[in-house]
C-alpha cells in the first residue's frame, strides 16, 4: 500500500501537534491557576495566643497554626501555598511586614521577627495581619496575638 505526499506529511506532523497540544494546554491551565479567584477571611479557632503555641486559624478546610518561640515565627497549613506573610502593625498605624521562608515544604513557614518585645514587652503594636496566598487565592486576616476573643475585622 503506498501513501501519497499528503498522508506522509500528516503521519509526520502527527507527534509534534499532539506534544505541542499537550505543553500549551498545560501553559493555559497553569495561567488560569494562578489568576486571582477569591479573597478569604480567616477566622481564629479557640483563641489565639501565638506565645503559647495556640492560635489556629480557619476558613474552611484551610488551616494555619502561627507561633513564636524566642523571636521565630512559624506558620503552618493544611495545604500547601506559595506564599505567608505576616505584618506587625504598631499602635502608631506603622506596618513592618515580614515575608516568609519556606522551612522544608510549601506547608512549613518561618521567619526571625520582633513580635515577642513589640507585642509584649515594649508594647508598641497590638495586632497583627496575614495574608497566605495560594494559586492565585489569598487568605486575610487582622488579629490580636494574644487575645482569646474572636477574629477582628477582616482586612
Amino acid at each position: 500500500m503506498s501513501m501519497n505526499r499528503d498522508t506522509k506529511l500528516a503521519f509526520f506532523l502527527a507527534p509534534f501537534l499532539l506534544v505541542g497540544g499537550y505543553i500549551a494546554s498545560d501553559q493555559y491551565l497553569e495561567y488560569k491557576a494562578n489568576q486571582e479567584k477569591n479573597i478569604y477571611q480567616l477566622s481564629i479557632q479557640n483563641g489565639c495566643d501565638i506565645f503559647a503555641g495556640q492560635c489556629i486559624l480557619e476558613s474552611g478546610e484551610m488551616l494555619i497554626s502561627i507561633t513564636d518561640e524566642s523571636g521565630l515565627t512559624r506558620a503552618n497549613t493544611s495545604f500547601p501555598v506559595d506564599s505567608v506573610a505576616i505584618s506587625l502593625v504598631y499602635n502608631t498605624g506603622d506596618e513592618t511586614i515580614y515575608v516568609f521562608d519556606k522551612s522544608g515544604n510549601e506547608q512549613y513557614w518561618q521567619k526571625e521577627t520582633d513580635f515577642r518585645s513589640a507585642i509584649i514587652q515594649d508594647k508598641l503594636a497590638e495586632k497583627l495581619r496575614i495574608l497566605v496566598k495560594i494559586k492565585g487565592s489569598m487568605y486575610l486576616a487582622e488579629f490580636s496575638p494574644t487575645a482569646s476573643s474572636s477574629i477582628k475585622d477582616a482586612i
